[in-house]
């Protein structure tokens, strides 16, 4: 009995050594530059985020030059779908609007236009030709700063989420092509809180989290390690929907780590170091870098510092080294869709 047991604790061991996070790779980087980009990693990235918001003027743009131009350069874009006005704007309470039906022509032309692109360059939508997206509706809504925040309810939110979702629906875009994200800020910021604007597993595939080191960049924050970034929100998300994959649908760190503005490269290079262990200690299927200098210098390639110079651009060689395991999984070019259904669905 107790060589049994020996044997038993032995294996689950093993299993547990043997155990392999797969991932897909993904960045928030200009399309012009992401050649060079992933030249730099020595992996093609499966994912490239982009924002968009709800104005009829951006829909060219989108499916003529930005959504075509990501597919060509063999990655699958990552629609982050704004639910507000023309440059960013208002209406706050636009939940309700939706939910009144006002922005019914609009959704639907957005989703056949979707649908269409999707359908590849034959325009037949169900063959070999076809392509892939993910998009991320309405985005961090758990905090205060964005119109289906804000004059609304997170009531209103859930039922024009699901209008949205239901619209879809009708125009038979299934899952092989289109995934839909549902993505919470790492803090609730404001009256309520990210379980009460949960829209349910049958109305998303994916679940995902942002969140940010901004260290004393910010008056309002301090330095805080991968952990104490996505801990408390990691367990709340697994605890509405434990079964969907997990994505950090955005995540970056500052070097900045005091108030008068001193950088210390070192701290950032450790952080990375640290999320890139903490991403497979917590199975995330895909895991997103906002690589570009705003509110701070997010930047790990291309940004105005880093740890050493890659043709001319400063990088961080930490990002880049905890991208050379086998584990990452990166789009196929000789896969007419880049990658697997499974790999697509985040079941890997």
């Amino acid at each position: 009995m107790k060589n049994f047991l020996l044997l038993t604790i032995f294996l689950c061991s093993i299993k547990h050594i043997n155990a392999i996070n797969y991932k897909l790779t993904s960045i928030f980087q200009n399309a012009q530059t992401l050649a060079n980009f992933s030249q730099w990693i020595g992996k093609d990235q499966t994912t490239d985020l982009f924002y968009t918001d709800w104005c009829e003027k951006s829909s060219d743009i989108i499916f003529n030059n930005v959504l075509v131009n990501m597919w060509n350069n063999k990655t699958i874009p990552l629609i982050t779908w704004m639910m507000q006005g023309c440059g960013s704007s208002g209406p706050p309470g636009i939940t309700k609007l939706v939910n009144q039906g006002v922005y019914d022509g609009y959704i639907n032309e957005f989703s056949d236009r979707l649908k269409e692109w999707l359908a590849g360059n034959d325009s037949i939508y169900g063959n070999e030709d076809d392509r892939r997206a993910y998009l991320r509706l309405a985005h961090e809504m758990n905090g205060n700063w964005s119109p289906y925040s804000l004059n609304a309810t997170p009531t209103d939110f859930v039922l024009a989420w699901r209008r949205v979702y239901i619209i879809f629906a009708s125009k038979n875009l299934d899952p092989t092509r289109l995934q839909w994200m549902w993505s919470v800020n790492n803090v609730d910021v404001g009256e309520y809180t990210a379980e009460e604007y949960w829209v349910g597993d049958e109305y998303t595939d994916w679940v995902g989290i942002d969140g940010y080191n901004f260290g004393p960049s910010q008056k309002w924050h301090t330095w805080i390690w991968p952990n104490q970034v996505f801990d408390n929100m990691t367990a709340r998300v697994r605890q509405l929907s434990p079964n969907k994959p997990l994505a950090y649908n955005e995540y970056g760190c500052t070097s900045i780590i005091s108030a008068q503005g001193i950088s210390n490269i070192t701290m950032k290079i450790e952080w990375l170091n640290q999320f890139c262990d903490y991403i497979n200690k917590n199975s995330v299927k895909l895991a997103t870098y906002f690589n570009i200098d705003k509110e701070t210098d997010w930047a790990i390639y291309g940004g105005q510092r880093g740890d050493s110079v890659w043709n001319g651009v400063n990088v961080y060689t930490a990002y880049k080294n905890c991208l050379q395991t086998n584990d990452w999984i990166q789009p196929n070019s000789t896969n007419p869709r880049l990658i697997t259904d499974d790999q697509f669905a985040g079941r890997i």
